[in-house]
């Protein structure tokens, strides 16, 4: 099974990364910032997507921030791939349970509202703590569910 992670978070991006690896079957791609997941979508198939909610618009280096930060990233992502029929399963990491837009605030629950009318292919909003393991259980079960 071919999963795509897009996650800005290099030591969020590596746990999940380091949990995924212990099952032989997944092969891995990890992308850093909204453009780099849209690129990576475009060059390869992926059977899921797991993508954090806030990231920036271009890969950070030691020379750039990566551009505009975007609180709803995420969304944008699998809303752009929606409209281009590119879409796959997709589940939300993220580490927040409220998003700020300008002056406009979201809860964790009304993105998820937001996500599911876009079908069958959103599997759920996960929040990850570090403190905890509960975000390996909740991904478990969406692996499990597509089969692996």
């Amino acid at each position: 099974m071919n999963i795509l992670i897009i996650e800005d978070n290099p030591l969020k991006r590596d746990k999940v990364v380091e949990f995924l690896k212990a099952n032989d079957a997944l092969n891995i791609t990890e992308a850093a910032s909204y453009n780099s997941g849209l690129l990576a979508v475009h060059e390869k198939v992926f059977d899921l997507l797991i993508v954090d909610m806030s990231m920036p618009t271009f890969d950070r280096n030691e020379n750039t921030q990566g551009g505009r930060f975007r609180a709803l990233a995420g969304k944008e992502i699998v809303t752009k791939l929606s409209k281009a029929n590119k879409l796959v399963p997709f589940v939300v990491l993220t580490g927040y349970k409220d998003f700020s837009i300008d002056s406009q605030s979201l809860s964790i629950d009304q993105i998820h509202d937001l996500l599911k009318t876009l079908g069958d292919l959103y599997l759920g909003c996960i929040v990850f703590e570090t403190t905890d393991d509960v975000w390996q259980g909740k991904l478990s079960a969406v692996l499990e569910k597509l089969g692996c």
